[in-house]
Protein backbone atom coordinates (compact mmCIF):
# COMPACT_ATOMS: atom_id res chain seq x y z
CA UNK A 1 0.00 0.00 0.00
CA UNK A 2 2.73 2.47 1.01
CA UNK A 3 4.62 1.49 -2.09
CA UNK A 4 1.47 2.22 -4.63
CA UNK A 5 1.20 5.76 -2.71
CA UNK A 6 4.39 6.78 -3.06
CA UNK A 7 4.71 5.54 -6.66
CA UNK A 8 1.42 7.60 -6.97
CA UNK A 9 2.55 10.94 -5.52
CA UNK A 10 5.87 10.23 -8.22
CA UNK A 11 3.52 10.31 -10.84
CA UNK A 12 1.61 12.99 -9.49
CA UNK A 13 5.20 15.37 -8.88
CA UNK A 14 6.01 14.40 -12.74
CA UNK A 15 2.81 15.40 -14.27
CA UNK A 16 3.04 18.38 -12.33
CA UNK A 17 5.45 20.29 -14.46
CA UNK A 18 4.38 19.09 -17.40
CA UNK A 19 0.84 20.56 -16.66
CA UNK A 20 2.15 23.98 -15.91
CA UNK A 21 4.66 23.77 -19.11
CA UNK A 22 1.63 23.82 -21.20
CA UNK A 23 -0.37 26.37 -19.57
CA UNK A 24 2.88 28.70 -19.97
CA UNK A 25 3.28 28.36 -23.85
CA UNK A 26 0.36 30.17 -24.20
CA UNK A 27 1.24 33.46 -25.15
CA UNK A 28 -0.49 36.18 -23.36
CA UNK A 29 -1.61 39.23 -24.87
CA UNK A 30 0.35 42.55 -24.77
CA UNK A 31 -1.81 45.34 -23.06
CA UNK A 32 -1.07 48.51 -25.08
CA UNK A 33 -0.16 51.63 -22.97
CA UNK A 34 -2.38 54.75 -23.64
CA UNK A 35 -0.28 56.54 -26.87
CA UNK A 36 -0.42 52.97 -28.34
CA UNK A 37 -4.23 52.24 -27.45
CA UNK A 38 -5.31 55.81 -28.88
CA UNK A 39 -3.45 55.89 -32.00
CA UNK A 40 -4.87 52.21 -32.45
CA UNK A 41 -8.17 53.37 -32.35
CA UNK A 42 -8.30 56.03 -34.49
CA UNK A 43 -7.77 56.31 -38.40
CA UNK A 44 -8.12 58.68 -40.74
CA UNK A 45 -9.84 56.86 -44.16
CA UNK A 46 -9.29 58.41 -47.72
CA UNK A 47 -13.26 58.15 -48.22
CA UNK A 48 -16.42 59.34 -47.74
CA UNK A 49 -18.79 59.30 -44.43
CA UNK A 50 -21.17 57.85 -45.87
CA UNK A 51 -19.18 54.47 -46.94
CA UNK A 52 -17.14 54.79 -44.02
CA UNK A 53 -20.59 54.73 -41.55
CA UNK A 54 -21.96 51.86 -43.78
CA UNK A 55 -18.51 49.83 -43.69
CA UNK A 56 -18.53 50.41 -39.63
CA UNK A 57 -22.26 49.01 -39.41
CA UNK A 58 -21.18 45.98 -41.84
CA UNK A 59 -17.75 45.13 -40.00
CA UNK A 60 -19.90 44.89 -36.66
CA UNK A 61 -22.04 42.94 -38.01
CA UNK A 62 -19.46 40.54 -39.25
CA UNK A 63 -18.00 40.31 -35.92
CA UNK A 64 -21.37 39.20 -34.40
CA UNK A 65 -22.41 42.14 -33.04
CA UNK A 66 -25.87 42.43 -32.39
CA UNK A 67 -28.45 45.33 -30.89
CA UNK A 68 -26.42 48.06 -33.08
CA UNK A 69 -27.58 51.38 -33.05
CA UNK A 70 -27.17 53.72 -35.46
CA UNK A 71 -27.19 57.60 -35.87
CA UNK A 72 -26.08 58.78 -39.11
CA UNK A 73 -26.82 62.19 -38.17
CA UNK A 74 -24.67 62.31 -35.16
CA UNK A 75 -22.25 60.02 -36.46
CA UNK A 76 -22.30 57.01 -33.72
CA UNK A 77 -22.49 53.68 -33.79
CA UNK A 78 -23.12 51.42 -30.79
CA UNK A 79 -23.55 47.73 -30.60
CA UNK A 80 -22.91 44.87 -28.39
CA UNK A 81 -21.88 40.86 -28.02
CA UNK A 82 -24.48 38.31 -27.35
CA UNK A 83 -23.72 36.58 -24.43
CA UNK A 84 -25.46 33.98 -22.22
CA UNK A 85 -25.66 34.34 -18.20
CA UNK A 86 -24.91 31.91 -15.97
CA UNK A 87 -25.83 31.12 -12.59
CA UNK A 88 -23.57 31.47 -10.14
CA UNK A 89 -23.30 31.29 -5.79
CA UNK A 90 -21.87 33.64 -3.26
CA UNK A 91 -21.62 32.60 0.37
CA UNK A 92 -22.59 36.27 1.56
CA UNK A 93 -25.50 37.12 -1.65
CA UNK A 94 -26.42 33.92 -2.53
CA UNK A 95 -28.16 33.25 -6.15
CA UNK A 96 -27.18 35.58 -9.14
CA UNK A 97 -26.27 36.11 -12.65
CA UNK A 98 -23.52 36.68 -14.19
CA UNK A 99 -23.31 38.12 -18.16
CA UNK A 100 -20.05 39.01 -19.70
CA UNK A 101 -20.21 40.94 -22.78
CA UNK A 102 -18.37 43.01 -25.18
CA UNK A 103 -19.62 46.59 -26.39
CA UNK A 104 -18.73 48.48 -29.37
CA UNK A 105 -18.75 52.15 -30.00
CA UNK A 106 -17.77 53.97 -33.25
CA UNK A 107 -17.90 57.78 -34.12
CA UNK A 108 -17.81 58.79 -37.41
CA UNK A 109 -16.96 62.43 -38.84
CA UNK A 110 -16.08 64.38 -42.40
CA UNK A 111 -12.87 65.85 -42.33
CA UNK A 112 -13.55 66.67 -46.09
CA UNK A 113 -15.99 64.91 -48.73
CA UNK A 114 -13.28 62.47 -49.15
CA UNK A 115 -11.46 61.80 -46.03
CA UNK A 116 -13.41 60.59 -42.80
CA UNK A 117 -11.93 60.41 -39.32
CA UNK A 118 -13.14 57.04 -37.26
CA UNK A 119 -12.53 56.29 -33.60
CA UNK A 120 -13.94 52.68 -32.39
CA UNK A 121 -13.75 52.21 -28.16
CA UNK A 122 -14.22 48.70 -27.47
CA UNK A 123 -15.12 47.85 -23.30
CA UNK A 124 -16.02 44.72 -21.45
CA UNK A 125 -18.88 44.84 -19.51
CA UNK A 126 -19.52 42.12 -16.54
CA UNK A 127 -23.12 42.37 -15.40
CA UNK A 128 -24.10 41.08 -12.67
CA UNK A 129 -27.77 40.49 -11.08
CA UNK A 130 -28.49 39.23 -7.47
CA UNK A 131 -31.09 39.60 -5.14
CA UNK A 132 -33.08 42.10 -7.13
CA UNK A 133 -30.33 44.44 -7.63
CA UNK A 134 -28.26 44.87 -10.57
CA UNK A 135 -24.81 46.11 -11.54
CA UNK A 136 -22.34 46.29 -14.05
CA UNK A 137 -18.55 46.99 -14.28
CA UNK A 138 -16.87 47.86 -17.66
CA UNK A 139 -13.46 48.02 -18.47
CA UNK A 140 -11.88 48.98 -21.53
CA UNK A 141 -10.46 46.45 -24.27
CA UNK A 142 -6.48 47.61 -24.21
CA UNK A 143 -5.38 44.45 -26.45
CA UNK A 144 -4.62 45.08 -29.98
CA UNK A 145 -6.28 41.97 -31.57
CA UNK A 146 -10.32 42.60 -31.12
CA UNK A 147 -9.61 46.42 -32.71
CA UNK A 148 -7.45 44.45 -35.49
CA UNK A 149 -10.12 42.61 -36.01
CA UNK A 150 -12.12 44.68 -36.65
CA UNK A 151 -10.39 46.77 -39.06
CA UNK A 152 -9.96 43.76 -40.86
CA UNK A 153 -13.88 43.31 -41.29
CA UNK A 154 -14.04 47.30 -41.75
CA UNK A 155 -11.13 47.14 -44.85
CA UNK A 156 -13.32 44.47 -46.61
CA UNK A 157 -16.58 45.98 -46.45
CA UNK A 158 -15.01 48.92 -47.26
CA UNK A 159 -12.83 47.71 -50.55
CA UNK A 160 -16.44 46.27 -51.63
CA UNK A 161 -18.53 49.84 -51.21
CA UNK A 162 -15.46 51.61 -52.63
CA UNK A 163 -15.70 49.06 -55.70
CA UNK A 164 -19.32 49.57 -56.12
CA UNK A 165 -18.83 53.21 -56.08
CA UNK A 166 -16.45 52.94 -58.75
CA UNK A 167 -18.45 50.93 -60.84
CA UNK A 168 -21.45 53.49 -60.37
CA UNK A 169 -18.83 56.28 -61.50
CA UNK A 170 -17.53 54.65 -64.54
CA UNK A 171 -18.26 56.39 -67.60
CA UNK A 172 -20.32 54.12 -70.09
CA UNK A 173 -19.16 54.51 -73.62
CA UNK A 174 -21.98 55.77 -75.27
CA UNK A 175 -21.88 55.52 -79.39
CA UNK A 176 -22.38 58.12 -81.24
CA UNK A 177 -26.12 57.41 -83.86
CA UNK A 178 -24.24 58.62 -87.11
CA UNK A 179 -21.35 55.69 -86.20
CA UNK A 180 -24.19 52.97 -85.08
CA UNK A 181 -26.09 53.94 -88.79
CA UNK A 182 -22.26 53.59 -90.11
CA UNK A 183 -21.79 50.14 -88.59
CA UNK A 184 -25.08 48.41 -88.96
CA UNK A 185 -24.69 49.72 -92.95
CA UNK A 186 -21.46 47.84 -93.16
CA UNK A 187 -22.31 44.43 -92.26
CA UNK A 188 -23.69 42.47 -94.89
CA UNK A 189 -27.21 41.71 -94.81
CA UNK A 190 -27.73 37.48 -95.06
CA UNK A 191 -29.57 36.03 -97.92
CA UNK A 192 -32.50 34.51 -97.70
CA UNK A 193 -32.96 30.93 -98.70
Amino acid sequence: MRKLTMTMLGLAMLVQPVASLAKEKEPKPVELNETELAALQKREIPAGVDVVFRSSISALQEMSYVNINASKDAGTITAETDAKSKLVYNIFWGFGKKKLTQLASVFVEPISPTLTRMSIKLQTVEAKARMGSSYSDGKPVVFAEPYNAFYTEFEKALSVRMAEAAAAVAPVAVVPADEAAATAAAIPAEPTP
